[in-house]
């Protein structure tokens, strides 16, 4: 049975949201530079809504506007739309136009309009419209990343966290019905991800991102998670993955129906220790077994939730042990 296909509008708005700054270098680096790092960017659902809420919006395409902090220029901050559309549209510049008018009525002239193409058409790239008579009318452009111009070595030799989101994508879509390839082509990518995010340079919270969005991004067999989770065991290093969406869904769930074999009442309990020992012994090198004894004694499944959520704080088993308000032996 083949994987359900994974959600890339969600998938998308999360980058953006977790990875704006570096979104922007991969979509024009030029407006990246101007970027006040040292603040942070503000997102305008709200106001997004209130102005385009009446406009056609389809299927296949994330919108998000945020409020860009700016350095070097006359401006405090930059209203900054970003659209990513992953299906030809004909009528794309057009919309764009529209989208772009409204919001310069709400924000002023300094809205900045950008889009990121992720079709896999190579010939399609409509990014500007034309009105009036032709030469003599008038233009409107849209600044655009074509992702399927960047090659994978582009890509690859490139440290921004976004382009692992790029190969996901390319990884999802190329091995669909080849689980091995599927498998391996995920482990890759942790395996870069877990080399990247030991910088400094990103909060728990982006590494958090990442890993949710690498996870969703290859859906893999149910028959290969178990594969997929022993070679990420494998990893050398301390794997700065603080959300394991796989490896608990997977941990849960054969905890769950261990509880069922044994005609137990507490499987979802089973299932949450069994996801906190998992998590434990891939993140921490320090972890003995003997620990685990400690995770099985608690009854409490809402208890357990919260002592996954300490695992993936925590920066050590010892650390990990003392925030439950164990002694470690």
């Amino acid at each position: 049975m083949e994987p359900r296909g994974p959600d890339f509008d969600a998938i998308w708005k999360e980058t953006l949201m977790g990875f704006f700054p570096e979104a922007i270098e991969r979509i024009h680096p030029a407006f990246a530079g101007f970027i006040d790092r040292s603040r942070k960017v503000r997102f305008l659902d709200k106001e997004l809504r209130e102005t385009l809420g009446r406009s056609p919006r389809p299927r296949q395409q994330v919108d998000l506007l945020a409020e860009v902090p700016v350095k070097d220029l006359d401006l405090d901050w930059v209203p900054t739309h970003v659209e990513v559309q992953r299906r030809k549209d004909r009528r794309f510049a057009e919309r764009m136009l529209h989208y772009h008018s409204a919001l310069i009525r709400r924000f002023g002239p300094s809205v900045m309009s950008l889009a990121i193409l992720s079709d896999p058409n190579p010939k399609w790239r409509s990014s500007e419209l034309t009105s009036g008579v032709v030469g003599l009318g008038n233009r409107f452009e849209v600044p655009i990343c074509k992702l399927s111009d960047i090659t994978d070595a582009e890509l690859e030799s490139d440290p921004n966290p976004v382009n692992l989101v790029i190969l996901a994508e390319r990884v999802a879509r190329r091995h669909r019905k080849d689980p091995m390839a599927l498998r391996e082509g995920k482990v890759a990518l942790f395996r870069r991800m877990a080399v990247l995010m030991k910088s400094k340079r990103y909060s728990d919270q982006q590494r958090q991102v990442l890993t949710r969005v690498l996870d969703w991004s290859i859906s893999l067999p149910k028959a290969d998670e178990p594969v997929f989770l022993e070679q990420l065991r494998q990893i050398q290093g301390d794997i700065p993955m603080t959300y394991l969406t796989t490896f608990e869904r997977h941990a849960r769930r054969e905890g769950l129906e261990q509880g069922r074999q044994e005609g137990r009442l507490d499987g979802l309990r089973a299932g949450w220790v069994e996801a906190v020992k998992a998590l434990a012994t891939v993140r921490f090198p320090d972890w003995k077994p003997s620990w685990n004894r400690y995770l099985e004694s608690l009854d409490d499944a809402d208890v357990l939730q919260d002592w996954l959520r300490l695992a993936t704080e925590s920066s050590n088993g010892a650390a990990f042990l003392e925030a439950i308000g164990k002694r470690p032996e």
